[in-house]
């Protein structure tokens, strides 16, 4: 950390003078701490030993001010910004868990529905051949619309008809396709928009 930075552009970096300062507080305290920290963790010793690296760092942040405290006041300091590091990190855990479900469900598979994938099929099927027995204008102005994904001002313009002609015309060529595809969508669900 003497040299490095926090990794959001801003250097972080500790005076020269409190290089030692800071190391000889880490060797009088990290056993101390990592033994605080085991307690905390039920005896996980590499979440111990990532407690008191973040809890150092945090003291060497606060160097400034945690330098001019008693020994007594920054043995509480590095206790009481531990308990706050290791109940963050249970929240974090325990928010993790809650939406895991969530998340495992949001990008499983879904199963697959054979019966309606061929029911699909067959419908979209018969919507080309409802398509193609439509009047060629008709047909044109639809595959515009339904294939080519037109706006109705595009469709006007490239056949050189009033918009009022196009609209009348899909109204029509949707008619044709809820009546055609009333069987396999009986209550209009697959209705063409």
């Amino acid at each position: 950390m003497a040299d490095g930075g926090t990794g959001d552009g801003r250097e972080d970096r500790i005076p020269g003078c409190h290089v030692t300062e800071l190391a000889d507080f880490f060797a009088a305290h990290d056993q101390w701490l990592f033994g605080h920290a085991c307690v905390r963790t039920r005896g996980d010793r590499e979440l111990a030993a990532d407690l008191v690296q973040d809890t150092f760092e945090a003291a060497a942040r606060a160097w400034g001010m945690l330098r001019e405290h008693a020994a007594g006041r920054q043995r509480a300091w590095l206790l009481s910004t531990l308990a706050h590091k290791d109940v963050s990190g249970f929240r974090r855990q325990e928010a993790f868990r809650r939406r895991q479900p969530e998340i495992h469900a949001r990008y499983q598979p879904t199963a697959a529905d054979t019966e309606a994938a061929a029911l699909n099929a067959i419908a979209l099927e018969r919507a080309r051949a409802i398509i193609e027995e439509m009047p060629p204008r008709q047909r044109e102005i639809a595959l515009l619309r339904w294939q080519d994904q037109l706006r109705i001002t595009e469709i006007a313009a490239r056949l050189g008809v009033a918009e009022g002609t196009v609209h009348a015309s899909l109204h029509n060529a949707r008619r044709k396709l809820v009546a055609g595809l009333e069987r396999y969508y009986p209550s209009g669900e697959g209705a063409a928009s």
